[in-house]
């Protein structure tokens, strides 16, 4: 028999995780399908319900499902990865702010449609992910999304911290929330030194201004910064902006949404690669998946991965 081991953050998205969890649930009940439901109750707590759960699952009928926003699938793919069962299949439901994976990988929103795919047709897939290690600190984890050093990591922390998230969260604009920080981001993230090595190669770059390491195009809720990165090509992609003028930043960032064509401009440089290595010289902010880093110095090699996705 069939059951589904739901690992729920409510509070993503601005309480969306927890509507999500009761319309699921509801479709569970109707689909006489077994489940339990596992729910965080402090940060990055799904890391350790996630690495439990696989490793207590012990037949190809019983599916992980993580209910939540992308930080909470970031937490879900490393809880798994540090079990006893690492290619142990993994489901999501997107309920975020941003959604950068669900959009990547094209996901279903609709719990009827979710719900009964698992059932009936679940399909088990390899996808690529990113994993990194910093020569700094030690540390190693996974990514789904992207590692960002510089500006989109300043967007990111000056949201996170943002009481208007909250409430355009509730009236389901919570990407407006993403637009408003990039103006504070214009102004307060400078430029930084940075190389990088891949291909063999070593480049450097003076006044970066972004430094992101991605695993499909998209970062911020729907912004392509690599329209060409996906989830499939067993490859990740850089790109490094060097700081513009506001007016070249604007008509980048028009170009960005339009139609791609900012990866022509002098100031974007993109590389495509199965490694790659990152320093940085001065502290800068940092994401990892939506999720704040310390602010720090970094020095990082990546490489692609792969996890068991079930669509």
């Amino acid at each position: 028999m069939k059951k589904v081991h739901l690992l729920v953050n409510l509070k993503s998205g601005s309480d969306k995780g927890a509507k999500a969890l009761k319309e699921i649930e509801a479709v569970l009940k109707k689909e006489k399908l077994a489940y339990n439901i596992q729910i965080s109750t402090y940060p990055r707590q799904l890391v350790p319900i996630a690495t439990k759960t696989a490793n207590e699952i012990n037949n190809n009928h019983e599916y992980i499902v993580v209910v939540g926003g992308d930080g909470s699938l970031n937490q879900a793919l490393n809880g798994i990865k540090n079990s006893l069962h690492p290619d142990t299949p993994l489901a999501y439901f997107p309920a975020g702010t941003g959604n950068d994976f669900a959009r990547a990988a094209k996901l279903q929103n609709n719990p009827l449609k979710f719900i009964k795919k698992i059932k009936n047709h679940p399909t088990v897939t390899n996808v690529d992910c990113g994993r990194y290690q910093d020569l700094l600190t030690g540390e190693e984890k996974y990514f789904v999304n992207n590692l960002g050093i510089g500006f989109d990591a300043f967007v990111v922390n000056k949201t996170n911290h943002s009481k208007l998230k909250t409430k355009f969260n509730k009236i389901n604009i919570g990407n407006l929330t993403y637009g408003i920080n990039i103006a504070q981001a214009l102004k307060g993230q400078d430029n930084f030194k940075v190389k990088i090595l891949t291909n063999e190669h070593t480049y450097s770059y003076d006044h970066a201004y972004l430094v992101t390491t991605t695993n499909h195009p998209y970062f911020g809720g729907g912004v392509p910064i690599l329209p060409i990165a996906n989830i499939y090509n067993h490859k990740l992609d850089i790109a490094i902006v060097e700081k513009p003028n506001l007016a070249k930043f604007l008509y980048l960032f028009s170009k960005l949404l339009l139609n791609g064509s900012h990866m022509q401009s002098k100031q974007f440089h993109y590389f495509e690669a199965n490694k790659i290595e990152v320093e940085t010289y001065q502290a800068e902010y940092g994401q990892l998946d939506g999720e704040e880093l310390n602010r720090r110095k970094f020095h990082l090699k990546f490489e692609v991965d792969h996890f068991k996705f079930l669509k």
